[in-house]
């Protein structure tokens, strides 16, 4: 997040609003997914807040300085733009924008609002579904929430250092050591929590991210801002410039070098790689400086980059919501045309929160205007919170969710073709008893699939054991798990479908076609096993919307099914090892019918309803539904069910929280006009 000019030093340096160009165009371009490891923008954006903040409380009169004070400027500089963004995003929610479900932007705006959006981010990515929700237009905001509880801390911390520390030649030298100690501490949790709570945790941290604020602090304690030695012919000063002219160049290196890769990011980066190039930013922060008529301090002050570095914190603030909100499905564009319209509507809207917004309420006498509205300025700042808040809630209140409700009658999908088992015939004095197994997506399918199946009045459910994550590769005490649920619960018919173990069956499909061959006989066990298991196509996913870049969401989801397919082809070989006792059912014909992947589904009553939630993986209630309705039918010749009684797909069981997780997940939305599927692509 970009610091912008308003820290009161002695002398501006122009090179420094270069170097904020840089970052933001870095972190632009990544967005854009043009360049894998341009998030380090950020990075560079924390050391020279770091450096900068550090120094405006140093040169205070009696070093932290008025607290207050510096509180009031920083919220004076910074809230209005995000109040801004805010409120345009609400009102944008409540008119129904295309790209933007009002209910998901609750949660994140109101983080964003009182700066803990990155802990709310952590909590979010430790769900499993949060991989899986449409993106949200503030995702940006993490660091923002990072520096604002930096300044809140980093002051109160330095004045009780020196407060302790009395001795003025002992106190620069204690501030000096706690910091370089606070930061090595910082650093080396990060590479802790990335490889123990996962980088994720990692990277959006306050904890694990201080350290390059506190960075860039120790440099300004070392190197404060001010006037170089002058050069001259002879002297120190012309050794010195050359000096640091030289190490701002190789920092300028270290920085390139690293960005063209991190992508990913690899685990290096946590293991001191990120280190070493906030150190490289460290450089170039103190060597434009301190050798000005350098090359790179000379380019860094160009007029064009000085600009663009004057209104980076606006473009940062909205350069993610064009991104997310401008795309193919929603503009019609793709390729340099999306692109040319994204840049546009970022830059304009970056330009007239800067022009328009910041720069006056920045110079605004806000004292004169408090006396005017007999309002002090903190009162101000208070008002305008509540208010954004007051409009974050109105824009983003949850609409319906996508139910079964629109269907008239139910239409079972055609049953696949059969083979014969050997199994007795259910009946309702003595149904079958279903076990059901699988990943979230089996998991929110579950229940239609139950509904169906017990609508028959020839299945119970003995078990559902369907829960994020669920795969033999991921589920390493599954023997001991299949041979509990068995004694347990008794079941007949073992029904499951999962997509976790995809990796493995592209990477090894011999290995994992062993490991399965291996799970269906412990299922199948001589004494206590079920008498079937049912492996079920994995639902075709279709294109994750979370990827804004169109040639990258397609190479993604070309990847995916891909792995999707190896998974199906192994599952579908498995059961032929096991004649009378288990079944390979398709669900194609259902998900993508005629090689097209469908997100809405038409009703009997030729409506559209939403089938699966904005992530194009997991299920809502109608695809639940229609699910449940193609296994029974598929079942029925085995099991020789009787017909579903009517009005099971209307049941409680269709208002799950699950179908709302996360909220809005299933809108109650209408597709494009023409809608006729996405192609699945072709492996």
């Amino acid at each position: 997040m970009p610091d912008l000019p308003g820290v009161a030093l002695q002398r501006y340096e122009p090179q420094w609003d270069g170097i904020r160009a840089l970052a933001i165009a870095l972190v632009v371009a990544y967005h854009l997914g043009y360049l894998p490891g341009g998030w380090l923008g950020v990075d560079t954006f924390f050391v020279l807040s770091g450096y900068l903040i550090t120094s405006l409380l140093l040169t205070a009169d009696r070093p932290p300085g008025n607290v207050l004070v510096f509180w009031g400027r920083r919220a004076r500089r910074l809230l209005p733009a995000v109040l801004m963004l805010l409120c345009v995003l609400s009102v944008y929610a409540l008119a129904g924008g295309p790209g933007l479900v009002a209910a998901q932007l609750r949660s994140p705006a109101l983080a964003t609002l009182f700066y803990f959006a990155n802990w709310q981010q952590v909590v979010a990515g430790h769900s499993y579904f949060a991989q899986f929700t449409s993106v949200s237009p503030l995702q940006q905001t993490w660091s923002l929430a990072v520096e604002e509880q930096y300044y809140l801390v980093w002051p109160l911390l330095m004045a009780a250092i020196l407060f302790v520390v009395r001795h003025r030649r002992w106190s620069r030298g204690a501030l000096l050591g706690t910091t370089l100690t606070l930061a090595a501490a910082s650093a080396i949790w990060m590479g802790v929590a990335a490889h123990h709570f996962g980088s994720n945790r990692a990277y959006l941290g306050t904890d694990t991210r201080a350290w390059e604020l506190l960075l860039g602090g120790a440099a300004a304690m070392i190197w404060p801002p001010g006037r170089p030695a002058r050069a001259s012919s002879s002297g120190s000063g012309a050794r010195h410039g050359l000096i640091w002219s030289w190490l701002t160049a190789l920092g300028v290196c270290g920085v390139a070098l690293g960005t063209m890769h991190a992508g990913g990011p690899p685990g290096w980066i946590w293991d001191g790689g990120l280190v070493a190039i906030a150190a490289c930013a460290v450089v170039v922060v103190v060597g434009s400086m301190q050798a000005r008529d350098g090359v790179v301090a000379r380019v860094l002050a160009l007029a064009p980059l000085r600009w663009l570095g004057v209104i980076s914190y606006s473009l940062y603030l909205w350069h993610w919501p064009a991104i997310v909100l401008m795309t193919t499905d929603t503009t019609g564009l793709s390729g340099w045309p999306l692109l040319v319209w994204r840049l546009a509507a970022m830059m304009a809207a970056s330009t007239a929160s800067f022009y328009l917004i910041e720069r006056p309420l920045r110079r605004a006498d806000w004292a004169a205007l408090g006396r005017r509205v007999r309002i002090r300025a903190p009162g101000i700042a208070s008002l305008g919170v509540l208010a954004t808040a007051a409009v974050i809630l109105a824009g983003t209140v949850t609409g319906p969710a996508a139910s079964t409700a629109a269907v008239s009658s139910f239409t079972p999908v055609a049953p696949t073709a059969k083979v014969h088992l050997d199994i007795p015939p259910a009946t309702p004095a003595d149904p079958s008893r279903a076990w059901i197994f699988g990943d979230s997506v089996m998991q929110d399918s579950s229940l239609g699939i139950i509904a169906a199946l017990e609508a028959t009045g020839e299945v119970t459910l003995a078990v559902n054991s369907t829960f994020p994550g669920w795969g033999l590769t991921t589920l390493h005490t599954w023997p001991s798990w299949v041979s509990q649920n068995l004694a347990h619960y008794h079941p007949e018919i073992a029904i499951g479908s999962w997509s976790w173990d995809d990796p493995e069956a592209v990477s090894d499909p011999v290995a994992y076609r062993a490991l399965l061959t291996s799970f269906v006989r412990a299922m199948l066990a001589p004494a206590g096993g079920v008498d079937v298991v049912v492996l079920v196509q994995f639902p075709q996913a279709g294109p994750d919307t979370s990827i804004t870049d169109p040639a990258v969401r397609q190479q993604t989801w070309v990847k995916q099914t891909r792995a999707q397919n190896a998974w199906n082809a192994i599952a579908r070989q498995v059961v032929t090892a096991f004649p009378g006792h288990a079944l390979y059912l398709t669900t194609e014909q259902l998900f993508a019918p005629h090689g097209r992947f469908l997100t809405w589904m038409r009703t009997p009553a030729h409506k559209w309803v939403r089938a699966r939630k904005l992530d194009n993986t997991h299920m809502c209630p109608y695809g639940a539904a229609q699910f449940g309705a193609l296994i029974t039918s598929d079942l029925t010749p085995y099991l020789r069910l009787g017909a579903m009684k009517p009005g099971w797909e209307y049941g409680s069981w269709t208002l799950d929280p699950r179908y709302n997780d996360p909220p809005g997940a299933c809108p109650d939305d209408q597709p494009p006009s023409g809608y006729a599927g996405v192609a699945v692509p072709r492996t």
